[in-house]
């Protein structure tokens, strides 16, 4: 990966932190309790998933192209390396009971070499819990009748913008098996309003998010779903299992 990504990167956590998303809490929920596993946390930033992960009483490991992230990843006793995963990932066969992958495959050029590599670090019957936003989301659609398109909509480090269909595409090429498709549906979207206001879109049921592009936050009416979510769903979540 280009030397001027990882300064991106390296720049993002040594100012601020990540951003909470229910989508986020949408895809962590999608991990088992129970047994506890051996985790991979994939672009694991400093460690925000990963902390939910153990507290479920699972193995963290993360990776990430950021010094600055896997310095805070591992203030919190977890094992963590600086790898730029475009190259694959550095760890043996079939080690890992679970890869955890949450928003990162749309930040790569090059991801069909990391959904082969996380076949390859699953165990056999081992689980890929893999979340991304769905570039055919319907606010998209509806601005670009007006010339807008994705990659000025959203992150702007977004490579690869993806679709339900072709989400599936790629991660069923490596030998993978779709389990479930959920997306956090968002059906209304209100924008940032005046502080005076901003108590009323909560007692609408409205949540709120803020926009990493902008900084600022807007308001949504979502629930996590099943259904509809190529057309509602602004985030995909997959959850795939490798053949055993």
């Amino acid at each position: 990966m280009p030397q001027a990504i990882k300064v991106f990167y390296d720049r993002k956590y040594s100012e601020g932190s990540e951003i909470p998303r229910t989508s986020k809490i949408y895809a962590l929920e999608c991990v088992p309790l129970g047994d506890a596993l051996d985790i991979l946390d994939v672009g694991c930033g400093s460690g925000a998933n990963s902390l939910a992960l153990a507290a479920k009483g699972h193995r963290m490991h993360g990776v990430d192209i950021s010094s600055a992230a896997i310095a805070r990843y591992r203030t919190h006793g977890f094992d963590g390396r600086v790898a730029d995963i475009e190259s694959g990932l550095d760890y043996p066969d079939a080690c890992f009971d679970l890869v955890f992958c949450s928003e990162v495959i749309e930040h790569m050029t090059c991801p069909e070499v990391l959904v082969t590599d996380i076949g390859r670090v699953l165990k056999p019957g081992g689980t890929l819990v893999l979340s991304t936003p769905n570039s055919a989301f319907w606010p998209y659609r509806l601005l670009s009748v007006f010339g807008y398109t994705v990659s000025e909509l959203q992150h702007p480090k977004h490579f690869q913008f993806y679709s339900r269909r072709s989400l599936i595409k790629l991660l069923t090429s490596a030998d993978l098996r779709v389990k479930e498709v959920v997306g956090r549906n968002i059906y209304l979207i209100l924008p940032q309003l005046p502080p005076a206001l901003d108590w009323i879109p909560p007692k609408l049921g409205f949540t709120q998010e803020t926009r990493f592009r902008t900084g600022r936050h807007f308001w949504h009416l979502s629930n996590r779903s099943m259904f509809l979510n190529s057309l509602f769903a602004d985030c995909l979540i997959v959850v795939l299992q490798k053949s055993v």
